[in-house]
């Protein structure tokens, strides 16, 4: 695969307040392409370095299928 991407899965504890539960580590071509490998009910805070070397810190959410 080309990216590894660290992805976190959100879970609001009460108002205001997030937990952030452990990192796992997965891989795919592109960004959509891990979209699609997630669940789009929940949200994800997702680390990865792009082609150009910059570091992304993103809050995501999957996509659903058709």
């Amino acid at each position: 695969m080309r990216y590894t991407y660290k992805v976190r899965e959100l879970t609001p504890e009460s108002e205001g307040v997030v937990d952030v539960g452990e990192a796992k580590q997965m891989e795919a071509m592109s960004l959509k392409k891990l979209r699609r490998k997630l669940d789009s009910k929940k949200e994800y805070h997702i680390e990865y370095t792009n082609k150009k070397g910059s570091f992304i810190s993103a809050t995501i959410s999957g996509i659903q299928g058709k």
